[in-house]
């Protein structure tokens, strides 16, 4: 064993005697503290711990602050447990960590960065080195470099086996995802994380035949998302097993829930297409259509808006009606354009009409903002209508 890493090690040891040292003669007090550690009562066990000063006491407040959220105060706790015992690795680590967790990505690159010089064979400091390069964005080409160094040092590291994949998968380079996914595999066979990656680079490169059992395993493990069950219902439309594809197609679209996929609807119309089931082809094809229809009844609105502040009254009645012709069941659309209507138009005939108009639309609705707009076009009516009489009466 090298001279250099009889030193990590010794620094390894001296670290955990720090923490662990008095553990077996420690007082009552630390025990209820650790009890009510244990127990979740953090702030409890804080009060306790701070009435027993050690370098223990002050990494279970650290820990505390930590759980409860208080993430300032952990950080101060950290570091002044770490000024005390700079070679305490574990108070870094947890450090570090924190700095992930709170995004100051920095902070953590320099915490970690000393970890993998003090503990060179650790292969989660390097993964975690890693993942703070990724939050910086001109260290970012650097966070591969330290995934690879930290499967170099344990083949079943499953978070850099991860990360490494993810990174191959989004460069499309096929061959290298499968070379760290299946070797990940040997080792957890019911890794989701794994699984996905090498059902993903499989389909995207259009092996769909192989990525059928890896979306079904997934399936199988309980990971219900639409995209999986979007891409195995593809597959099984190329392995010509158009039942199949339906009742994945149909789980995908159960899972997006309110907002249906209108690649999905399609997709569901050309397998019932296949199985000569025309109504249920036309039924989803049509529904396809509807879910991606885009209207612009604010838009026109906004434009309707800017028209009407220049005093512009024609061309903001004109927007607003397209609004409307947008969005037929807005009661608010309508109502504007009886007002502007009734401001643009003298002829109170005409006024009227756009009134009883809006009267016939919205029915005996009485509740919420249509009860008002009700109540006050009904009003409305009856003053024009008197107008209108007096006028005849004067003529």
């Amino acid at each position: 064993m090298s001279i250099k890493r009889l030193k990590q090690l010794f620094l390894l040891i001296l670290g955990f005697l720090v923490s662990t040292l008095t553990a077996g003669a420690q007082s009552p007090a630390l025990h209820v503290a650790d009890s009510l550690y244990a127990l979740g009562n953090y702030t409890g066990a804080i009060t306790v711990y701070a009435k027993e000063p050690s370098a223990k006491s002050s990494l279970q407040i650290a820990r505390a602050y930590n759980a409860i959220g208080n993430y300032d105060k952990a950080e101060l706790q950290y570091k002044n447990l770490l000024e005390e015992h700079p070679d305490m690795l574990l108070a870094r680590n947890e450090l570090g960590k924190l700095y992930l967790r709170t995004k100051q990505f920095e902070k953590a690159k320099t915490e970690f960065g000393e970890l993998t010089e003090k503990d060179a064979e650790n292969a989660d400091n390097f993964y975690q080195l890693g993942k703070s390069c990724q939050g910086i964005v001109p260290e970012m080409e650097n966070a591969l470099p330290n995934f690879k160094k930290a499967f170099r040092r344990d083949e079943t590291h499953l978070k850099s086996i991860y990360e490494i994949g993810k990174y191959y998968l989004k460069h499309r380079e096929k061959d290298s995802v499968l070379k760290y996914v299946d070797k990940g595999l040997e080792f957890y066979p019911n890794s989701v994380e794994l699984i996905n990656l090498k059902a993903l680079v499989l389909f995207n490169h259009g092996n769909h035949r192989e990525a059928v059992p890896w979306f079904e395993r997934l399936t199988e493990l309980g990971e219900e998302k639409a995209y999986i069950y979007e891409r195995l219902g593809d597959c099984y439309v190329r392995k010509i097993e158009y039942e199949k594809a339906i009742m994945a197609y149909e789980s995908a679209l159960k899972l997006d829930g309110v907002n249906p996929n209108p690649k999905t609807l399609l997709s569901l119309s050309k397998s019932y297409l296949k199985l000569k089931d025309y109504t249920k082809a036309d039924a989803f094809a049509k529904e396809a259509i509807a879910v991606q229809q885009v209207t612009f009844e604010d838009e026109y609105e906004v434009l309707a808006n800017i028209a009407l502040e220049q005093k512009d009254v024609k061309t903001g009645l004109g927007y607003l009606k397209q609004a409307y012709e947008e969005d037929p069941s807005s009661t608010h659309l309508n109502y504007r354009i009886c007002l502007v209507a009734d401001n643009y138009y003298a002829d109170p005939e005409v006024k009227l009409k756009y009134y009883e108009d809006f009267l016939n639309k919205i029915g005996n609705s009485g509740s919420g903002m249509d009860g008002i707009y009700r109540d006050y076009v009904t009003k409305r009516i009856s003053a024009i209508k008197k107008e209108i009489h007096m006028n005849a009466d004067g003529e």
